[in-house]
C-alpha cells in the first residue's frame, strides 16, 4: 500500500469528474484498456474516479466511445509541486533565504541572563564576561566558557561557583555565592513583646527580667532589660550596689496569644462547567525568535479559563537549536447556582475562618485551643463564623537600645 502509494505520488495523480448518460460504459472501457481507477464514488449523475497522470491522457478514446465528458476537478503528486515551485520561484527563493537567515542568527548569542545573584552586583558580571567575549550579538563559537567562567571567580571573591550555559541564541551565567559567617550584633539591646499576650514563661539568660509569669503585657514593652547585675559593693560602712553595663540581652519568653477570624458563606453555591466554545492562540519559539501563528483577543468570553498545552521538539544531536510551541486554549465557561443547607455554609464558613488564621499563627507556636461561634448577621442568605484560637508562643524582639 505504501509503495503504491509513494508510486502515485512520485508520477501524479488527477481526480476526474464522469458526466453522461452511460459512465458506468466509459469505466468498463477504461478497465478493459488496462487504465486502473480507484476511489470510485458516485454522486448525484455524475461519477469521481482517480487516475494516474500517465494514463490520463489515454482516456480520450474511452469517453468518445461511451458518449461521456471528463472534467479534472483536482491533482496531485511531485509533478504539480514542482510545477507550482517553478511558478513561485520567488517564494521558493524567499523560503530558501528564510532558512538561510534563521541558521545565520541563531548562530550569534542575542540574550544574557543571570541567575543566581543575592548580594553580588548582576550588572558587574556581565561587564567581566563582556570583556571577556560574551556580549550580545557575538559569535557562538567565539565564546571561550572556560575562560569567562575562570575570569569571574578570579574578579569576584564573593562568588563560589560559576557555570556559563549557551542555549541557542541565549548565554545563562549562573552564580553561587560564598556563605560568609554571620557576624554577632554585640550592641546593647533589651528584648521587648512583639505581640499582646500573658506571659507563661520567661527565663532570663542575659540581662534583668522586669516581667514574670501571669503578666500581661503589650506590643513593645520591655520583658528582658539590657543591663547586667554587677555585685555589692561595699565602702567599709555601707553596702552600694554598683551601676548595671548596658549588655545584648539574651532570653526564652512565652505567652499566652489569642488570635480572632472571620468566614463567610452564601446558601448559594457557585460552580462552573465549560459551555464547550473555545478558541486557541498558538506561539511557536524558534531559537530564540517567537512568531504568534494564532492571536486571540483577550478576553475571548466573559467567563473563561485557560488551559496550557507546552510541546518540545527534541534537540538535534549536537545543537542547542530549539523549536517550542505554546498552545493556549480559552472555554468558556457558564456559572451554575445550587443552594445549600445552613450547615453546609456554616462549614464553609468556618473553613475560611481558619483558611485567614494560618498566615496569623507561626509553625513555631503551640496551639492549645480552637472554637468558633456563628454570628448573627442582618442580611438574608448569610452565614457568618467567628474562629478564637488560644497558643503559646515566644514573643521575644530583640531591640537595640539608642542612648
Amino acid at each position: 500500500m505504501l509503495t503504491r502509494n509513494l508510486a502515485n505520488y512520485t508520477t501524479g495523480v488527477v481526480r476526474i469528474k464522469i458526466s453522461g448518460i452511460f459512465p458506468e460504459k466509459f469505466i468498463n472501457l477504461c478497465l478493459n484498456g488496462g487504465i486502473m481507477l480507484w476511489g470510485i464514488k458516485k454522486v448525484g449523475e455524475d461519477i469521481y474516479a482517480y487516475v494516474r497522470l500517465p494514463d490520463f491522457f489515454a482516456i480520450r478514446e474511452p469517453a468518445f466511445k461511451s458518449h461521456n465528458k471528463v472534467r479534472i476537478v483536482g491533482v496531485r503528486g511531485l509533478p504539480f509541486t514542482l510545477k507550482r515551485f517553478k511558478q513561485r520561484k520567488m517564494m521558493l527563493a524567499g523560503a530558501v533565504l528564510f532558512f538561510i537567515l534563521l541558521e545565520v542568527l541563531t548562530s550569534y548569542i542575542w540574550f544574557i541572563d543571570i541567575d543566581g545573584v543575592k548580594t553580588v552586583s548582576g550588572d558587574r558580571v556581565k561587564d567581566i564576561a563582556a570583556s571577556n567575549g560574551l556580549r550580545t550579538g557575538v559569535f557562538k563559537n567565539d565564546v571561550n566558557v572556560k575562560e569567562i567562567e575562570s575570569q569571574i571567580l578570579l574578579n569576584m571573591p564573593e562568588v563560589a561557583w560559576v557555570g556559563v550555559k549557551v542555549n541557542g541564541t541565549r548565554a545563562l551565567i549562573e552564580i553561587v555565592e560564598k556563605t560568609l559567617p554571620r557576624i554577632a550584633d554585640k550592641a546593647p539591646a533589651d528584648i521587648v513583646a512583639a505581640k499582646d499576650g500573658v506571659i507563661t514563661e520567661i527565663i532570663a539568660i542575659a540581662g534583668q527580667a522586669v516581667v514574670k509569669k501571669g503578666d500581661t503585657v503589650s506590643k513593645g514593652d520591655i520583658l528582658v532589660r539590657g543591663v547586667n547585675s554587677p555585685p555589692p559593693q561595699s565602702d567599709g560602712q555601707n553596702t552600694v550596689q554598683g551601676a548595671g553595663e548596658l549588655i545584648r540581652a539574651n532570653g526564652i519568653i512565652k505567652a499566652r496569644i489569642w488570635y480572632d477570624s472571620y468566614g463567610e458563606s452564601g446558601l448559594v453555591r457557585e460552580e462552573y462547567r465549560r459551555t464547550g466554545r473555545k478558541v486557541s492562540a498558538v506561539t511557536v519559539k524558534v531559537g530564540g525568535a517567537e512568531m504568534a501563528f494564532k492571536k486571540v483577543i483577550v478576553p475571548p468570553f466573559a467567563r473563561y479559563e485557560t488551559e496550557v498545552i507546552h510541546k518540545k521538539l527534541p534537540e538535534w544531536r549536537n545543537s542547542d537549536f530549539t523549536v517550542e510551541s505554546t498552545i493556549n486554549i480559552y472555554h468558556e465557561v457558564a456559572t451554575d447556582l445550587y443552594e445549600i443547607s445552613f450547615d453546609e455554609a456554616r462549614e464553609l464558613a468556618k473553613a475560611k475562618a481558619f483558611q485567614a488564621l494560618v498566615s496569623k499563627i507561626p509553625e513555631t507556636a503551640q496551639v492549645l485551643v480552637s472554637d468558633f461561634e456563628v454570628l448573627k448577621t442582618s442580611e438574608s442568605g448569610l452565614v457568618r463564623v467567628k474562629v478564637s484560637t488560644e497558643t503559646i508562643e515566644d514573643i521575644g524582639l530583640t531591640m537595640n537600645i539608642t542612648q
